[in-house]
């Protein structure tokens, strides 16, 4: 029996739903893995001191709606709205079957769990490179960018 750290098992599943995904298979097995690396990661950068992406969210919301969400009901909301929910719940209330956009929510899922991991480790990995790549080319990067360049300082995440 080994011990390993936490951060270590999230760069894990990174690692491996990073190379399920750019080889464009098994959506579900990166949006299993992404939602189980976020919910490690989100309480290291927490215990960090930094701003996990929910609370960004979650500040987002405050700025565009005028109030803030409550964590938990929002961390929830989040996990529904990429598809991680539908990967790992089955209640004696729920349908049987779910409607997915598989491709879209593993890819959000990834970044979900990629941006908590760069607020943790930076973004040098090859892992994580490749993933911000695969996504500038193909969301068509330079549009977002001058996106995210006319944000308000205030809705732009923590530094």
């Amino acid at each position: 029996m080994a011990r390993f750290h936490k951060f270590d098992v999230a760069r894990s599943q990174l690692v491996t739903a990073t190379e399920i995904f750019l080889n464009q298979r098994h959506f579900s097995s990166v949006i299993t893995l992404a939602g189980a690396a976020s919910g490690i990661l989100d309480e290291l950068v927490r215990r960090a001191g930094k701003e996990p992406f929910v609370d960004y969210a979650c500040r987002v919301h405050r700025e565009l709606a005028g109030k803030t969400p409550p964590r938990k009901s929002y961390f929830h909301h989040i996990e529904k709205r990429l598809g991680i929910s539908a990967h790992k719940h089955l209640s004696d209330k729920d349908s049987p079957t779910v409607k997915l956009d598989l491709e879209k929510q593993a890819l959000d899922a990834l970044l979900r769990a990629i941006a908590d991991y760069i607020t943790l480790n930076g973004q040098d990995e090859p892992f994580v490179k490749a993933v911000l790549q695969w996504t500038w080319v193909n969301s068509d990067g330079k549009a977002i960018m001058e996106k995210y360049k006319a944000l308000p300082r205030k809705l732009r995440p923590s530094e």
